[in-house]
């Protein structure tokens, strides 16, 4: 681990001084809400946790974890926040797994002490995901320690002094982000590839799948007037429910992602059974938006990180040859065999790893 656990809040008043530069992460996930107390060197303490589902609920906690944890204590030297959500304008976030009618977070509203006006940064999930991950990128053998190898490249491995690593993490939706390298500084790009269109093969069978997605889009998404595929119509929690409603038997049960999911793990090799041919599809077309990007980008590694890659390891591996191959399947193979494609191996929350990165990189910046 590039960053140690050092313990909970209790440990954290032993152990530190109130008038020690630290840092604030702030992870807002889908359910849970993580804050911790980051040392100079990156090392944290767990402040809190809590379960949240509104701003209001947010604003409350964090508020108290100011006023009366941290109370004592100096003004942190960054805070950095990560959140689910589009960047609507300068102080308006919208976070999309709180409940409808209280999930635009204004920045004013911030508890001041806890997030300094000038001292803070929000990223949404995959950027903080992917600033997650530079760490062990520095850190000697330290992405060995969290990733292991979906795609071996054919070629030599380049490591150029300049270069980019696309990051994809498939979810609720499709997430990526753009590590940029120059030299031995680092900055992660958000994107909207996701959102990219399908590179189509002209497979009758190809052809055939989409337009059967085509109809359940029409039927789902009666707002949208474009019908051509992106990427996260099947490399996304509806793609998932979307492909195993076309590839079920007529007797077969409806089943949710996880239960989809779960029942292509415990038997990957049967190609006949329609968990497994909805989740190789599902991989497909992630290994295939991960080779445009690839190429658009000359990218120098591929990552896919998330739950979705670490939950569903057994599939992943079980093709293996299958996914090398449709990630080789381009005019530019060149490019291509130099690329290696890695895929998170252990549960770790990069989230908060990389807002714990990110902001101790902008004081060093500063300084």
């Amino acid at each position: 681990m590039v960053y140690k656990v050092l313990g909970n809040y209790s440990k954290l008043i032993e152990e530190q001084k109130t008038d020690s530069p630290y840092f604030i992460g702030i992870d807002i996930g889908g359910t849970n809400t993580r804050v911790v107390y980051a040392t100079e060197s990156g090392d944290y303490y767990t402040i809190k946790e809590f379960l949240c589902s509104s701003i209001a609920k947010l604003i409350a906690e964090l508020t108290i974890i100011q006023d009366e944890c941290l109370g004592k204590f100096i003004e942190p030297e960054f805070c950095c926040i990560d959140l689910a959500g589009p960047h609507l304008s300068k102080n308006k976030y919208k976070i999309t797994n709180y409940i409808e009618t209280d999930n635009f977070l204004f920045t004013e509203n911030l508890p001041s002490k806890l997030c300094p006006p000038g001292k803070y940064a929000v990223l949404n999930d995959l950027e903080s995901g992917a600033y997650g991950i530079i760490p062990f990128m520095k850190a000697q053998g330290g992405l060995d320690s969290i990733f292991s190898t979906v795609v071996e490249q054919t070629g030599a491995l380049r490591q150029p002094e300049n270069c980019v690593y696309p990051v994809l993490a498939a979810g609720t939706g499709l997430g990526v982000g753009l590590i940029t390298k120059f030299g031995d500084q680092y900055k992660v790009i958000p994107s909207e590839f996701g959102h990219i269109s399908i590179c189509s093969d002209t497979h009758d069978c190809e052809q055939e799948l989409f337009k059967k997605l085509q109809i359940i889009i029409k039927e789902k998404e009666i707002s949208r007037t474009n019908y051509s595929l992106e990427y996260e119509d099947i490399v996304s929690g509806r793609g998932v429910q979307a492909l195993y409603s076309i590839m079920k038997n007529e007797n077969e049960p409806e089943r949710n992602n996880a239960e989809i999911a779960t029942q292509a793990a415990a038997n990957p090799e049967n190609l006949n059974c329609s968990c497994v041919k909805t989740m190789k599809i599902h991989y497909q077309y992630l290994i295939r938006c991960a080779r445009e990007i690839s190429v658009g980008t000359f990218g120098a590694s591929v990552f896919l990180i998330g739950d979705n890659i670490v939950r569903n390891n057994a599939m992943v591996n079980s093709i293996k040859p299958f996914l090398g191959q449709e990630f080789l399947d381009h005019p530019k193979l060149e490019w291509l065999s130099t690329i290696p494609v890695f895929g998170q191996k252990v549960i770790i929350n990069l989230n908060l790893i990389g807002c714990i990165f990110y902001a101790s990189s902008q004081i060093l910046k500063k300084n």
